[in-house]
């Protein structure tokens, strides 16, 4: 999605928290990340419909009542790996927000980031469909549900501003009835559903027969270009913001990839 929450429930928790907890805050707080990111394995390995609380205690050192002291059912697990999964978007998105460029090239930017962690975690990039599912919001613990709401509400709320500054700057103008949620919106959507079948389904004809790696840069240039969005891609060689950005921002994620066959 087109920031960062202080969650419990996530990997980089610690890197945006207060200070101040005790030694039995911390070696909660730490547990629980461990949790999460054994919770994480098991649906990389085996899918979300595999994931129970049975398998993540025998998964694990702990009791099955210490499991249930961080979590309290599967659907707060699942609620805990998308917090943990926008977190990490978050941090490449504020990565991307850095980059010395017009403001279009800032909302590719974004794209990038979005491609890169959809790459290496292509199970997890797709967990926005679980954690808004009924099943999921109505099981887990309103706590947790509120931590998801509120890092998704600095997410977009960052992504309205850029999408705010392309105005102000005269590279982008609102139509009646779309503004920046709308476009927002449309963004998440065309990212969204670009990598999740890039990454699930490139065996499909329709996929196989564009060949061509810049295939979500396409898409995303379509939509800009349909807003209207200066530089036009008539104008300007996305390409070359596109390897620019993998270049001076995700350089280190791009050689990982590029080891791993992704």
């Amino acid at each position: 999605m087109f920031g960062f929450g202080c969650s419990k429930s996530g990997k980089q928790e610690s890197s945006g928290c207060p200070f101040g907890r005790t030694k039995k805050q911390q070696a909660i707080a730490d547990r629980e990340v461990e949790l999460t990111l054994l919770a994480k394995s098991l649906v990389q390995k085996e899918g979300w419909s595999n994931l129970s609380m049975d398998k993540l205690t025998s998964a694990s050192s702990y009791s099955k009542g210490t499991i249930y002291n961080h979590f309290s059912s599967k659907e707060d697990v699942i609620i805990a790996l998308c917090i943990h999964s926008l977190q990490s978007e978050a941090i490449l998105f504020a990565r991307a927000a850095e980059f010395e460029g017009n403001t279009r090239e800032k909302v590719m930017a974004m794209h990038v980031g979005y491609r890169i962690y959809a790459r290496m975690e292509p199970v997890l990039s797709t967990c926005a469909i679980m954690a808004k599912s009924p099943w999921v919001l109505e099981k887990a613990s309103p706590e947790r549900v509120k931590a998801l709401n509120e890092l998704e509400e600095q997410v977009i709320g960052n992504a309205d501003q850029l999408v705010n500054f392309a105005v102000e700057q005269g590279d982008l103008k609102f139509s009646p009835g779309i503004g920046s949620d709308a476009i927002v919106f449309a963004n998440w959507s065309i990212a969204f559903g670009s990598n999740a079948l890039t990454q699930n389904a490139s065996n499909s004809h329709c996929i196989k027969r564009i060949q061509d790696p810049f295939s979500v840069l396409h898409n995303a240039n379509m939509l800009l270009d349909g807003l209207n969005w200066k530089p036009l891609s008539s104008e300007w060689d996305y390409r070359k913001t596109w390897q620019r950005v993998e270049q001076e921002l995700f350089s280190e994620e791009v050689e990982y990839l590029h080891s791993v066959g992704r």
